[in-house]
Parts: structure tokens; C-alpha cells; sequence
């Protein structure tokens, strides 16, 4: 009787020891582990695991309780505190709810050795005690689209002295954050304007779309009828909630109307508006949230100005940007100190220097390397 209690000790010692799952590639790519533990009994595996295996792209949906999980191209989205992932619209139940740990999110062992196989059978397998896959798709940020704001016939905001256009200085701080993103991320920057010229507010995005940006982040300065309005601020789209939110929207949105022809390419613009609803738009609202978080904490933290916060608004630019995209707000020209500050080198140098770190940080936590 003890020989026997004492091998069912070891069996469970054993099982408790597994705490691991295997990855083999079918190509010469080395195997990975994925690191388990077990809470009460259950075997579980925490998300970031995926990242280092698959190379997925995992986003926390803070705002509506869910996990989006990017893999192989494909979506899936996990429901918070439930054992149900949805891909293609349709439900999956791994049995067990996800678990949060040490801020953490564990997810079931069984949803990489039933579930997964199953959703996505021609890129992962199970079997012999370990998962099968072929080669993971990258989907870190490698390119990033910088927009300088307006340029050409479209000055953009006029400053307190009439001396300085919006134009002129957004192409000037662009053009700093290009080298420097440039030398320091080793990505692709690519700008939607690298001269004084007009560029339509929809051949921008389309194209960041073209050239398959990770990022797209609009670059401007403000104006205001009330020449003591100062700070910066940062939006992401959506329809504005705010009377101010309201007055910077009608003014970067303008341009349609003046300088793309009028009343049709409003209706143009308009005709768009379908985009808010349209998944491959908004499944990037929260990380446009997250960037922008990150943009505007930079820039307040190290310039001192007045933090207007992060803001949605429905600005055209940013209406057909299938990818995280923002539009920063720099200052406003309108006030005289701000334009001074906004035509001083070294103040642009401590912009760009801002926004290099909120971009570094959103590509470091997007690309799960810390």
C-alpha cells in the first residue's frame, strides 16, 4: 500500500514538474518554450508567451474588457474574466476563464493545445505533446508615417504676428523626428510631405495605407480666436465630444472645404464616415488611445506646457488610417509666447525629443520587447 501511495506521489510530482509547452517549427527556426505554472489545479500560460513564440500582436482592452490578440495575421479577441474567444465571428470555449495574476493575464494550456489547432489548423498543430507551427509572422512596427500638417496653397494656422505659418514649422519638426526615429528605432520613416506642398487630407492616409504603415502620426500646430488659449493635446478619431474638440476639428477639417474643392469633397469626405464602424478602423481606436496617452505625457512632462489632454475627434486625416494614428497638437500659434516658443530650435529639438520617446515606448510595449 505505500508502494502504491508512493508512486501516486510522483505521478503527481511529475505532472506538477511539466510546466512547460513545446514549440517546434517546420523550419530550421530553434524550438521555443512556453513557460506554464498552475493555479489551483489548472494549467495556464501567461499571454506574453504568445508573443515570444508566435510573435503575436496582443493589445488589452482596457475600455471594453478584452484581449485582441493578433496571430498569423489573423484576429482574435478574447473576453475578459470568460473561457470565450471570438475569430470569424464565431465563439470558442476553452473551458477555463482567464485569470488575472501578479497584473498579469493567464490564459488556459487547453486553448493552445485544442483551440488554436483548430482555428488556425494550416499554420499550428498538436500533437506528441507538443505544438507544430510554421514560421511567425512579424508584425512589429517597421514602418512609421509622419504627416506634416497642411503645406502649399493650405498655410495652415497663421501665428500671433502674422510672421509664421503652421506649415512652415511642422515640416521643420518633422523633419527633426524623421532623423531621429531614423537613427534610433532602426524603422522605416516615411513622410506624406517632404516639401512646401499641398497634399489632400485623403492622399495622406491612403498613403500610409500604400506603403503598409504600422504608424501614422499627424503633426500640427494650433490656433485660437482667444489669443490666451495655450498647451498641447492629442486626438484620435472618433466623433468629437467637446466644444473645443468641436473647434480644432472644424479647423484642421477646413481645408476640405477650401482647398479641395468646396461642398463635394466635403460630401466626399463625409461618405467616409462608414469607417468609424468598419473593424479594420476601429480595432486600432484603443492603440491610437495608447499612443496618444504616451505622446502627450512626453510632451507635457518635458515642456511644461498645459495639458489639454487626450482627446477623439472626427478629424478627415485620420478617418482612413487603418492602423494606430494620431494627430498632435504642438501649441498654439494664436499665443504670442507659445509662437515664440514654437519657432525657437531648441524648444523643437525638445518636441521632437518628447515625441521620439512616447513613439519609442508604444513600439517597445506594441512589440512586447520589455
Amino acid at each position: 500500500m505505500k508502494k502504491v501511495f508512493f508512486v501516486l506521489i510522483v505521478i503527481v510530482f511529475l505532472i506538477e514538474l511539466k510546466a512547460s509547452v513545446t514549440v517546434e517549427y517546420k523550419t530550421r527556426l530553434a524550438s521555443e518554450i512556453i513557460k506554464t505554472e498552475f493555479v489551483e489545479g489548472i494549467e495556464y500560460f501567461n499571454v506574453y508567451e504568445l508573443n515570444k513564440a508566435f510573435k503575436a500582436q496582443i493589445v488589452e482592452g482596457v475600455l471594453d474588457q478584452r484581449l485582441n490578440i493578433n496571430i498569423y495575421d489573423e484576429q482574435l479577441i478574447f473576453l475578459l474574466e470568460s473561457s470565450y474567444l471570438s475569430f470569424h465571428s464565431e465563439l470558442y470555449n476553452y473551458t477555463f476563464p482567464i485569470i488575472q495574476k501578479d497584473e498579469k493575464y493567464l490564459i488556459p494550456v487547453k486553448f493552445l493545445e485544442e483551440i488554436l489547432p483548430l482555428i488556425i489548423p494550416d499554420k499550428i498543430s498538436y500533437t506528441n505533446n507538443k505544438i507544430v507551427a510554421t514560421t511567425p509572422i512579424d508584425n512589429s512596427i517597421r514602418t512609421i508615417v509622419l504627416d506634416p500638417g497642411h503645406g502649399g496653397k493650405d498655410p495652415g494656422a497663421v501665428s500671433f504676428s502674422k510672421d509664421n505659418f503652421e506649415k512652415d514649422i511642422v515640416l521643420i519638426i518633422t523633419r527633426k523626428l524623421e532623423k531621429m526615429l531614423s537613427d534610433s528605432l532602426g524603422v522605416k520613416i516615411l513622410l506624406t510631405r517632404d516639401k512646401d506642398e499641398f497634399v489632400s487630407l485623403q492622399q495622406r492616409t491612403q498613403f500610409a495605407n500604400g506603403n503598409n504603415a504600422n504608424l501614422f502620426i499627424s503633426i500640427h500646430c494650433n490656433a485660437h480666436y482667444n489669443k490666451k488659449i495655450d498647451g498641447i493635446e492629442v486626438y484620435y478619431l472618433s466623433t468629437a465630444k467637446t466644444d473645443d474638440a468641436r473647434a480644432v476639428e472644424a479647423l484642421e477639417n477646413k481645408v476640405v472645404y477650401e482647398f479641395e474643392g468646396g461642398e463635394e469633397a466635403v460630401k466626399k469626405y463625409d461618405d467616409l464616415a462608414f469607417i468609424l464602424a468598419d473593424m479594420a478602423q476601429s480595432e486600432h481606436l484603443e492603440e491610437s488611445y495608447d499612443l496618444g496617452m504616451k505622446l502627450q505625457n512626453a510632451l507635457v512632462n518635458s515642456t511644461n506646457s498645459y495639458n489639454r489632454g487626450v482627446k477623439q475627434a472626427n478629424f478627415y486625416v485620420l478617418r482612413g488610417a487603418f492602423m494606430p494614428a494620431v494627430l498632435v497638437e504642438l501649441g498654439f500659434l494664436s499665443n504670442k509666447e507659445e509662437e515664440k516658443k514654437l519657432i525657437n530650435s531648441k524648444y523643437q529639438d525638445k518636441l521632437v525629443r518628447s515625441m521620439f520617446e512616447g513613439i519609442r515606448d508604444f513600439k517597445f510595449k506594441y512589440d512586447k520587447m520589455q
